[in-house]
């Protein structure tokens, strides 16, 4: 089954350029000395707070992920270059995971680049397929609704997100 993986962070808005640079580094180390594919988004919508960043990556084999992450922890260059990012964010990491929806198309990722994410009960999700949580958000779903298709409102965390890595 396909997962979903998402940390969140947020740069000290006073140190926003610098604060992406080095998450965008720090995920370009990731991707080309482990397994890993992550990619890097930046907050755009209106309600976001400055500096609100989030890493994706997705896999079908949680074992997998789990070691592979474990792996990225004891190579010996990766602290400094985790050590900087930290150094530049604020508050505490979110950790979101997905379980993808049945009759997801085959081969689906996130678009290359942007894309709108609600959370919120899974009732709400009208025609949308629905991801369910796996950790981090109980009892919520989430979705990714077009930039045509009816957009939930009310209770719902809506998100709008534009990649920079």
């Amino acid at each position: 089954m396909l997962q979903l993986f998402q940390r969140r962070r947020w740069v000290d808005p006073g140190r926003l350029e610098a604060g992406i640079e080095s998450f965008t580094n720090q995920l370009a180390w990731i991707n080309s000395h482990t397994g890993l594919t992550m990619a890097g988004w930046k907050r755009t919508d209106s309600q976001g707070a400055p500096g609100a960043i989030l890493a994706t990556t997705s896999y079908t084999d949680h074992s997998w992920f789990l070691a592979e992450v474990a792996r990225l922890q004891t190579l010996e260059d990766y602290a400094p270059v985790n050590e900087t990012t930290a150094a530049m964010t604020v508050g505490e990491d979110a950790f979101e995971r997905w379980d993808a929806p049945p009759g997801l198309p085959a081969g689906w990722s996130l678009p290359t680049e942007s894309f709108i994410q609600v959370v919120g009960a899974p009732s709400s999700a009208g025609i949308h397929l629905t991801w369910t949580n796996a950790e981090g958000a109980d009892d919520l779903g989430t979705w990714f609704p077009s930039e045509s298709a009816p957009r939930s409102s009310g209770g719902l965390r809506t998100e709008e997100w534009s990649r920079v890595h």
